[in-house]
């Protein structure tokens, strides 16, 4: 075995020192139908190579498989299966992986870039090393191993992934938001984001000129970040105007995951682009899509930068919310689209965006064991529970925001509140603990400031000296450069 191996690390070495022929030999193992799922590629490797231990249980399994993003979305889990055409045998896949200890890999944050053999947040000489070891027979294969493509672990993977340390590969592949495998030539130059906070995200890694076009929805409600000048390239969650992609010759087309049931059909549709799938609008999913698009665009600094950023104020809430209680919290009703129709729709813990920020912060969310990510409640289900705070969530953006004042917010809590009966009867109301909250600051890089502004609202007394208005114009000044006058938040 080790004469073999060594065999194999000439050949390596061969192939490095003529960069063509080995992009073209790899080329060959690499191309890929974005369709394709990682794991059915995988699952055939395990038989295909007797060093692979069959001893990892389907539990740890489950756990390295935390590329399917769209597993902790309840949209875009249930699109998953659309998108994948093999997914029936994931189930039987997953034993094939193995799950990385806490020294090997010690973060939470999937990077979904195949070469990534040893689970962390990069590839790295770690992850030649790792390789070696798994041709070796001394360690197990992992989730991002096959950096190929080919169904094996063997030297050209050791190979592609030193090819990709140095920045000489000629293309990479991913797997998306919903576990979609996707080849990504490289560099890549042009991107189109079909969502408006995807757009946001993206322009906060520094990649406003490499952004071709946008849907329409940006130019709506985020005038304030630019790119006026750019071509709509659909309307929000409605249509995508393939004519005009096709035009703009794009290299890479980023739907969000509420669109993941579409990224095949979309994709066929936009041939030698490559279409992915990310959660970069949502709590759940953005440190993970934001460390891989980072790699994928060149911007590695930029999202680890963004990323510690994040959690640096939610390492704040998290510490000064520790000494809480559970069963002492106050109650809150977090309220879907406040403002528009006459109907009550409660966001649930389920949601992955709006739900989970809101929790963590100190609270208890009457909604808790309700099904789905929003639902519509009685106006009475809510007065029976008396919830001590109530959030409006202002889902479309145009009454808060840039240019208002918190006289205009004055007004809109008005109208919010106006046409409830009963709900003067409500603790939240009567102590005129009543917040409006808009959705820009709950979405994408910004989730951590309505996170701090749910905790701040509940427990004032922990967050004196934090004002979540100050930390959004910290955010647009130094991951966009700009200086929005406006009001997010009401009451302060």
């Amino acid at each position: 075995m080790k004469v073999e191996f060594l065999v194999g690390i000439i050949i390596g070495l061969i192939l490095l020192t003529l960069p063509t022929f080995a992009s073209d030999s790899l080329n060959s193992s690499d191309s890929i139908n974005a369709s394709d799922s990682l794991y059915p590629s995988v699952s055939s490797n395990v038989s295909n190579s007797a060093n692979v231990s069959n001893s990892a249980n389907a539990s740890n399994s489950a756990n390295a498989s935390n590329s399917a993003n769209a597993s902790n979305s309840a949209n875009a889990s249930n699109s998953a299966n659309a998108s994948n055409s093999a997914n029936a045998s994931n189930s039987a896949n997953a034993s094939n992986f193995v799950n990385l200890s806490d020294s090997e890999a010690a973060s939470n944050v999937t990077f979904s870039i195949l070469g990534n053999a040893n689970g962390d947040e990069t590839i790295d000489m770690k992850d030649v090393e790792y390789a070696e070891s798994i041709i070796l027979g001394s360690k197990n294969q992992t989730q991002f191993a096959d950096a190929t493509c080919d169904n094996s672990i063997n030297i050209l993977d050791v190979t592609k992934i030193e090819l990709i340390n140095l920045g000489k590969a000629k293309d990479l592949t991913l797997v998306d938001g919903v576990g979609r495998q996707v080849n990504v030539t490289l560099p890549v130059k042009r991107i189109i984001p079909t969502d408006y906070r995807t757009t946001e995200s993206l322009l906060a890694l520094g990649t406003g000129d490499m952004i071709v076009g946008v849907d329409k929805a940006f130019h709506e409600r985020m005038a304030e970040f630019g790119l006026l000048d750019l071509p709509e390239v659909g309307m929000h969650s409605q249509s995508v105007n393939y004519e005009m992609i096709l035009t703009l010759k794009p290299d890479i087309v980023i739907l969000p995951l509420w669109q993941a049931e579409d990224a095949d059909s979309i994709a066929k549709n936009l041939p030698n682009t490559s279409v992915i799938v990310m959660g970069l609008a949502s709590q759940k999913t953005i440190n993970s899509d934001l460390i891989t698009a980072g790699f994928v665009l060149g911007k590695e600094k930029e999202a680890n930068e963004l990323i510690s950023w994040m959690q640096g104020y939610e390492n704040l809430v998290n510490e000064r919310i520790r000494g809480l209680k559970s069963d002492s919290m106050p109650t809150f009703y977090y309220e879907y689209m406040s403002g528009g129709e006459e109907k009550w729709q409660a966001i649930t813990p389920n949601d992955p965006s709006a739900g989970q920020v809101a929790e963590g912060t100190g609270g208890s969310n009457i909604a808790t064991g309700l099904a789905g990510t929003s639902i519509e409640v009685d106006p009475e289900w809510i007065i029976e529970k008396n919830p001590d705070f109530m959030f409006a969530d202002l889902m479309k953006g145009f009454d808060s925001g840039p240019g208002k004042t918190e006289e205009d917010m004055k007004v809109l809590l008005t109208k919010v509140l106006s046409n409830r009966p009963g709900f003067d009867k409500v603790n939240a109301v009567k102590n005129h603990r009543v917040y409006l909250i808009d959705r820009d600051i709950i979405g994408g890089p910004r989730w951590v400031i309505g996170h701090i502004y749910f905790a701040k609202c509940m427990h004032p007394e922990l967050f004196k000296d934090i004002n979540p208005e100050e930390i959004n114009k910290e955010y647009l000044k130094k991951f966009h450069n700009i200086e929005v006058p406006g009001t997010w938040t009401y009451p302060e």
